[in-house]
């Protein structure tokens, strides 16, 4: 039963990241996209974060489940795991997804400029600023970073 449990989680992670890889691929187009309308329809076409957690839940409580089952509890390296988890999580809460409301933002404020009659061009100079934002940069290390140390963890047992 632990192997399967193990199975689960694994599987469950390596769709966690597949889905989420989407967003991923759309905030780094948001940063060559010049043109405010195209970057918008990135927006259509992201899968429902709903589904990127419930992937998450189910990789968490199957290696919540795993820990329990394989008596890994009294190891450092689950918890730290988990340490290392949560901080990915705080990082991409707190500034992943500010970057596409961001990005959302000044691309509409840019459509919406270019429609009156008198356009400010600021607000493409705003537009170009949000997209070269150093976030995506960031979270991509992070969260690569992150699960090269989870996995690392998870594989090595150092502790």
């Amino acid at each position: 039963m632990y192997e399967l449990v193990v199975f689960v989680h694994v599987a469950s992670v390596l769709a966690f990241m597949l889905a989420h890889g989407v967003h991923v691929v759309a905030m780094w187009a948001f940063r060559g996209e010049p043109d405010p309308e195209r970057a918008l329809t990135f927006f259509n076409d992201l899968p429902n974060v709903t589904w990127v957690r419930i992937l998450l839940f189910v990789a968490v409580g199957t290696g919540v489940l795993a820990g329990f089952m394989g008596s890994w509890w009294t190891s450092g390296w689950i918890w730290t795991s988990l340490a290392v988890l949560v901080a990915i999580w705080v990082a991409m809460w707190r500034y992943g997804g500010s970057f596409i409301g961001l990005v959302e933002e000044a691309a509409t404020a840019s459509i919406a400029a270019r429609t009156e009659e008198s356009a400010n061009p600021g607000s493409q100079a705003a537009y170009d600023a949000a997209r070269r934002s150093w976030q995506p940069i960031g979270m991509s290390v992070v969260g690569f970073g992150g699960l090269a140390v989870i996995l690392w963890l998870m594989m090595f047992k150092p502790f």
